[in-house]
Order: structure tokens, then C-alpha cells, then sequence
């Protein structure tokens, strides 16, 4: 064999040899990408509701408004990857840590949190994926008394007043 050829074909052994290194252990392909959430978290409309940094906020999904007494109400929706029980786990700390009760609790597809704080009451709805997991918080004001007579027919979102029929 003349020298250039056995240079090339030395060469083809090193690049391929050392294709097949690895930086580490190997991964199973088929394993579950979700993570839990690490601790780490942010505050965006609701200044007492934490939201863990693995979730982004879909700020298209968001409608903020304010109630007559002054209380700050809406909607946000998130998505991340993060297993749905860690999150649920991980959203309670966060809540009760900020002074959030926890109220209701529903663990299915869709699982549902209701928290009650003062004069607000906070829904947390979180449903698993194929990719992400979507949470949605929906912050409302508490209505008043034992068993408020609402007809919601004529109640309006925006500032809970009353429409004119």
C-alpha cells in the first residue's frame, strides 16, 4: 500500500474510534424526559402565587382584571415539563408558604387544587400531556356569605357588576 493510502485509512479508524466515546453514561432513549421542578421559582401576575421555573407562561392565555374591592383577579396559563404529581406537591408548598389554605384537592387527568386566602380563592388546574404539562391558575374574589345568591346570567367578569337586561 503506497503512504498516503495507509494515512487515510488510519485516519478513518480515529474518526470513527473516537465517535464511539461517550461524555458519560449512557442514556436510555425510551426514559422519560420530565423532570420534577428543581425549586427554584418566579412570581408573575400574582405577586403571592409562585410558579416554578420550569413552566413558561403562555402570555396569550392571560386576562388580569380587578375586583370591586380593589382585588387583583384572572387567569394565566403555563406549560413545562415537569411530572404532574411533583408539580401539584411542589405548587402546594408554595401556596401554603405564601398563606394560601389548601381547600379541595383532585388527582385524575386533570387534576384540580382550590386554595382560599382572605378574600381570594385561587384554582389551580393542572393536566398532563404528551409533551408538557399545562397548569392553569385562576384567581377570583370570594364572594360573600354562606351561599351567595348569583344570578350568573347577569354577572359580569369585568368588575362584577351587573348588566342591564
Amino acid at each position: 500500500m503506497t503512504r498516503s493510502l495507509k494515512l487515510l485509512l488510519l485516519g478513518t479508524l480515529v474518526v470513527l474510534f473516537a465517535g464511539c466515546t461517550s461524555d458519560g453514561p449512557l442514556r436510555n432513549p425510551f426514559a422519560s424526559n420530565i423532570a420534577a421542578p428543581t425549586g427554584g421559582h418566579f412570581f408573575s401576575e400574582f405577586e403571592d402565587i409562585p410558579v416554578p421555573n420550569e413552566m413558561r407562561e403562555i402570555s396569550s392565555d392571560t386576562i388580569i382584571t380587578f375586583a370591586p374591592s380593589g382585588v387583583k383577579c384572572g387567569m394565566q396559563r403555563f406549560k413545562g415539563r415537569v411530572e404532574v404529581v411533583s408539580l401539584m406537591n411542589t405548587m402546594r408548598r408554595y401556596l401554603a408558604n405564601h398563606g394560601w389554605t389548601l381547600r379541595s384537592l383532585l388527582r385524575a387527568q386533570r387534576s384540580i387544587m382550590i386554595f382560599e386566602k382572605h378574600d381570594r380563592m385561587a384554582f389551580i388546574e393542572i393536566t398532563e400531556g404528551l409533551l408538557d404539562t399545562e397548569m392553569r391558575i385562576v384567581v377570583s374574589a370570594r364572594l360573600e356569605g354562606d351561599s351567595p345568591a348569583v344570578d350568573v346570567r347577569s354577572y359580569s367578569a369585568a368588575g362584577g357588576q351587573r348588566l342591564s337586561r
